[in-house]
């Protein structure tokens, strides 16, 4: 593994480790105390809404395991993904940097080495990590299984009806696998004394939506699946209102929005929308079903109350609100990325708390690696992420600038980008600072703001009203100041897209294509322990 580089998470030597470690297992007083954290359980829901969760005030469902574990711990109110797509958005979680410094533009790109991953650190300090996959967009041969004992992306379920490859599999499945692999590790000599770090990956939200007929039929869902044909149709029906034509998704996705539907219009449901938003409620309520069976299982493999316990979700997903109609990449819009952030710390410190400061996906590795005592400690640069620790124990926490962007349209803008130069500055990509938030498309030339806890569904443009004066004229000049610095603080490592993943990622709805410049990766000799897989797997 190559050594790190200034501005991200790095593993330290293993006699620096030992110092730290040293004194953050030191009681104050004298003499040793448990550690912080034996195990480390991250979970991350596809495709889901901050606003999904009743924890986060959903009208529509009801999430109880979800809820438990946010009263149990921590909830970060404001918590913004990093990008806008499943890889980006991982890449950045695992990371603690963004995508302009990571590199990884969208799916189906492959994660440079030199990144320094959450599991690669953890694993040298003496964490076994396993991770559990749920979805081919997250495969191993993107590059993600960096540090893993075992990557375990087996998948059972295809993405479309007959369609030729194993693309996803379900939350049962997922579930299932995460505890038959902790039960093995139990069984091992001395595998009581072994910290884990545990990934599971839950995909049932993304589209298409097939929820539990049970779970559809207590929501009042009139329709049993909704498939691609569905989602196309209601986007066309929606277009069509707004434009007065229907592009359908697909234009979109490659040639972006037009600027009528990039700007703040009358929205509603159409029964057809109605009844995909049921049918996406059934598949989140299905998956809170699944955490909530893996949190009892471990709490009954007496594993639970040892471990730092971590969900979020990599982005969220527009229905009607804004022109992106029922998808996630094309926009950063609240609906696409404001996601749930839940911390639970060991032994139940931190109960019932909630932090409302802005944060980002970025945090979550320092945060983890600040828990055990390995984070190397804050940096003022706009480009890595920072440890939520001093947040989850009542410390001063003041408000910093936090980014995201979208990741389509994709070859579109990335053509004739220069090399070293970051191929998704001319996507739409956004800042925040407290409650206000700069929105910036170069594509079509357009730069919008709005302040949150006025107007959260983002309806206002407060520049398209004219004069922007007083405090927004002051707000708006600290964002371009921090817009400013993010981008020109770009430093992408290289990261090529992979030609063998995109019939598979065709099946998960991203039908963009692949880049003059493409690649396929040569497969490492050092790799993680993997499950049986179908021979019709990528």
């Amino acid at each position: 593994m190559k050594g790190p580089s200034p501005g991200r998470i790095a593993a330290a030597p293993f006699q620096a480790l030992c110092v730290v470690l040293s004194a953050a297992l030191a009681a104050s007083c004298g003499g040793p105390k448990e550690p912080p954290a034996r195990h480390v359980l991250l979970i991350t829901l596809d495709t889901t809404r901050a606003d999904s969760l009743g924890c986060y005030g959903s009208a529509r469902n009801e999430t109880p395991a979800l809820d438990a574990l946010a009263a149990e711990g921590v909830r970060f109110r404001d918590c913004t993904s990093a990008a806008a797509t499943t890889l980006s958005s991982h890449t950045s979680l695992f990371t603690g940097t963004y995508p302009n410094r990571h590199g990884v533009v969208r799916n189906g790109f492959v994660v440079d080495e030199s990144n320094v991953m959450l599991a690669a650190t953890l694993r040298e300090a003496g964490f076994w990590c396993a991770a559990f996959i749920g979805s081919s967009a997250r495969v191993e041969r993107c590059g993600l299984s960096q540090g893993f004992h075992v990557y375990d992306d087996a998948f059972d379920v295809a993405a479309e009806a007959g369609g030729p490859d194993q693309d996803q599999r379900i939350a049962a499945t997922v579930t299932d696998a995460v505890l038959s692999h902790v039960d093995e590790i139990l069984a091992r000599d001395g595998g009581g004394e072994q910290n884990l770090f545990l990934f599971a990956h839950y995909f049932d939200p993304h589209a298409p939506y097939a929820p539990p007929a049970d779970i559809s039929a207590e929501l009042g869902a009139s329709m049993p699946v909704a498939d691609f044909d569905d989602i196309e149709a209601a986007v066309r029906a929606q277009q069509k209102r707004v434009l007065g034509q229907d592009l359908g998704q697909q234009q979109v996705i490659t040639r972006g929005l037009p600027k009528p539907l990039a700007q703040p219009f009358p929205s509603y449901p159409t029964a057809r929308d109605s009844e995909l938003a049921r049918l996406y409620t059934a598949e989140v309520t299905y998956t809170d079903r699944e955490v909530g069976r893996l949190l009892v299982g471990l709490r009954s493999r007496g594993l639970l109350e040892d471990t730092l316990v971590i969900v979020t979700a990599d982005h969220g997903e527009t229905f009607w609100e804004h022109g992106n109609f029922w998808n996630h990449g094309l926009w950063v819009s609240q609906t696409d990325v404001h996601v749930p952030l839940l911390c639970r710390m060991p032994r139940g410190e931190a109960a019932d708390v909630e932090v409302r400061v802005p944060v980002s996906g970025v945090d979550v590795a320092p945060t983890v690696l600040d828990v055990l005592g390995l984070w190397e400690g804050d940096r003022k640069d706009p480009g890595v992420g920072r440890s939520l620790l001093p947040a989850i124990l009542g410390r001063e926490f003041g408000d910093r600038a936090v980014f995201t962007e979208a990741t389509q349209p994709g070859p579109f803008l990335e053509k004739g980008v220069a090399a070293g130069e970051w191929r998704g500055a001319g996507k739409p990509h956004a800042v925040r600072l407290g409650p206000w938030k700069l929105v910036r498309a170069p594509y079509l030339g357009l730069t919008q703001l709005f302040r949150l806890d006025r107007d959260p569904d983002e309806n206002v443009d407060l520049l398209a009203k004219g004069a922007v004066v007083g405090e927004a004229r002051e707000r708006l000049t600290d964002l371009e100041i921090a817009l400013g610095r993010w981008m020109r603080a770009a430093k992408p490592r290289p990261s090529e897209f992979d030609v063998t993943q995109v019939k598979a990622l065709v099946g998960l709805g991203y039908g963009e294509a692949a880049p003059s410049s493409s690649r396929a990766p040569s497969s490492s000799e050092d790799g993680p322990e993997r499950k049986d897989a179908d021979p019709r797997d990528h």
